[in-house]
């Protein structure tokens, strides 16, 4: 009986990877929210076009969905997996509209461009990395051998 129980999945380097790059998404946002916070008067004289203290608030609570994606991402939590492509993409398109709605310059609105196409690319190789087999066999559960669970015929 023992042949028919799958052995525990390590965790990928690569979802370890994933999940530090996350991670540090996270870190930088949870920089940038304290940063503002600290230095919001300093903003304010310097008449950035956005709120500090809205810029810092919005930055709190990125840091905090990405740091938590990272940790179910290393636990290997199959709503992280099934979640991170939808956050991941809309914290992409929150920083290009953030870019739109803000940009003065036009140095600053040369830029959306560029940020909307890494945004894109960068979405397109995170789906690639979480479909691969290693990844996807990390977030299956192992089977066990629980009284009223029988192998189907089929297998």
């Amino acid at each position: 009986m023992s042949h028919l129980l799958r052995p525990p999945v390590r965790r990928p380097w690569s979802l370890w990877a994933f999940s530090l790059i996350v991670a540090a998404m996270g870190g930088y946002n949870l920089a940038l929210a304290l940063d503002h916070v600290r230095h919001a008067d300093a903003y304010r004289a310097l008449a950035i076009s956005y709120p500090p203290l809205l810029r810092a608030v919005l930055a709190l609570v990125w840091a905090g969905l990405l740091l938590a994606l990272a940790v179910g991402m290393a636990g290997r939590r199959r709503w992280a997996r099934r979640w991170s492509l939808m956050l991941l993409s809309n914290y992409g398109a929150f920083g290009v509209l953030w870019m739109v709605v803000f940009a003065r310059t036009d140095f600053a609105r040369g830029r959306i461009g560029f940020q909307a196409a890494a945004t894109v690319l960068l979405l397109v190789l995170a789906g690639l990395a979480l479909r691969t087999r290693r990844i996807r066999t990390a977030f299956t559960p192992p089977i066990t051998s629980e009284p009223g669970l029988h192998p189907s015929p089929a297998d």
